[in-house]
């Protein structure tokens, strides 16, 4: 969890997100950790170099409203077009 909250703070500027946004992030940065079968400092540094965070942030009005598994559909469509390969 330190690792995500760290990850946060650097990509957010220190600016404040709402919980429901923070929350959203962890949920999602913990399924896709899941997902690829990544340890957290592996998946910390992808969503760091991508700025996979703030990406939720911006697509959190759609993402609140959708279930977590069309949201990491779409966050590893976005890394995707970004260059990332598993």
């Amino acid at each position: 969890m330190a690792v995500i909250r760290r990850a946060l703070i650097r990509t957010s500027m220190k600016k404040e997100i709402s919980n429901d946004i923070f929350n959203i992030q962890i949920r999602l940065f913990r399924q896709f950790q899941i997902n690829e079968n990544l340890n957290a400092k592996q998946a910390e540094e992808i969503f760091l170099k991508y700025d996979v965070f703030g990406y939720i942030e911006i697509c959190y009005e759609e993402y609140h409203v959708q279930g977590d598994n069309a949201n990491l559909e779409d966050i590893l469509k976005y890394l995707e077009r970004k260059g990332w390969r598993k």
